[in-house]
């Protein structure tokens, strides 16, 4: 992907001591509208619940997760770390163990994914509850450990171009992000309940609030505790006294906003949630797009260009469409049909359902992959990797 022409903002309005030009992770457009589309559309739900005046347990809020996954891509996403290392062959090749990990480790992933959700969907409902819970959980840290990694190559980007590197105290708490959001945020989301409403149960209920939930008022301690992080790391992204100006504006941009993502969703677990997923789907789907553009030694590559993106788009169709079926527009086309769109998604039956089964083993498989396909702190991965980011 070209570089564009920074914004008004890389002109004239950013603070002397920072650095935009040459920095963008993508570019200007993109960086920016990876966070500012999910923005969008967290702000529309919430406008139409306010509306409608149904709160954030509503129709416009299931519109909202609805469409972070499937417009915005974090449930389809999944599907393109197999199209990376099915057409980018080296790397399955950056350690001895790396093809195995990749291509059986992720294979048996998804068989054992789908063969207990298949079990539990039919035979064991509270063990469904379970696999839910847990499935939340590492969706949770997966998310949250890319934002650590494209926080690691903003700074990449930084130091190839000359620009100031990480200090010590911004490394210490990159590496304390991903612990201490998730804390926070698996307390919020299954502990605490979702609003301070008399029988208000926690955002994932699987019975662990029947004998009563913490008292929501603990929100705020949460927020409190991530207040003092994050002004820790606004000091540690001003780097240490005497440091040359020069500082990235995109990776403080990029870090600033996922703090303020963390601290939407400690407040609003259910708006929050379409905001995280959201830009997690649409930075996946934008990564993946730039690995999978042939780099100089690649001249003969026939994936390249516009064809990387229509790759991927066809990859991601057959699970767009099982979440079109499965989607709450489906409602809405009964209400004019006299119920014509669920009696046909019936008479499909169990093609449906065993779509939904295998996309979430599609998952699984993803998240086992991912966890070794960016192992940076591996000097071979770092050495085939980073050349396909422009960061060799």
């Amino acid at each position: 992907m070209s570089t564009l022409p920074a914004p008004a903002l890389e002109a004239s309005g950013a603070p002397a001591s920072l650095r935009f030009q040459g920095l963008w992770l993508f570019s200007p457009r993109a960086d920016l509208s990876i966070l500012l589309l999910p923005t969008l559309l967290l702000l529309a739900s919430v406008w139409l619940a306010s509306l409608t005046g149904e709160g954030s347990q509503g129709f416009a809020q299931v519109i909202g997760r609805w469409t972070s996954q499937y417009v915005f891509l974090n449930g389809t996403h999944v599907i393109l770390t197999f199209l990376l290392v099915g057409t980018r062959r080296e790397l399955l090749h950056t350690t001895p163990s790396q093809s195995r990990l990749l291509v059986g480790g992720s294979s048996a992933v998804f068989l054992l994914t789908f063969g207990l959700l298949w079990y539990a969907d039919a035979h064991a409902p509270l063990l469904a509850l379970l696999l839910g819970a847990g499935i939340h959980v590492l969706a949770a840290h997966h998310t949250l450990s890319q934002v650590k990694g494209l926080w690691a190559l903003h700074g990449l980007k930084a130091r190839a171009a000359g620009a100031p590197p990480l200090s010590e105290s911004e490394r210490t708490l990159q590496r304390h992000f991903v612990p201490v959001a998730l804390a926070l945020m698996m307390l919020r989301s299954l502990a605490l309940p979702v609003t301070d409403a008399l029988g208000s149960r926690p955002m994932i209920n699987i019975g662990q609030a029947e004998g009563g939930s913490l008292p929501h008022g603990l929100t705020w301690v949460l927020l409190a505790v991530w207040g003092v992080f994050a002004a820790k790391l606004v000091l540690a992204l001003r780097g240490p006294p005497g440091q040359p100006p020069g500082q990235s504006g995109p990776r403080r941009v990029y870090v600033l906003a996922h703090v303020a993502v963390v601290a939407v969703y400690l407040v609003w677990p259910l708006w929050g949630a379409i905001l995280s997923a959201g830009i997690h789907g649409l930075e996946y789907f934008f990564l993946t797009g730039r690995m999978l553009q042939p780099t100089p030694s690649e001249a003969t590559a026939r994936l390249r260009g516009p064809r990387v993106w229509a790759a991927m788009l066809a990859l991601m169709a057959p699970i767009i469409l099982v979440g079109v079926a499965n989607s709450p527009f489906v409602t809405l086309v009964d209400g004019a049909t006299q119920g014509a769109a669920t009696a046909f998604l019936l008479k499909q039956q169990p093609l449906w359902s065993l779509g939904v089964l295998a996309t979430n083993g599609v998952v699984l498989a993803h998240y086992f992959a991912d966890a070794f396909l960016y192992r940076f702190r591996i000097p071979r991965v770092r050495e085939v990797t980073l050349p396909r980011l422009g960061l060799g």
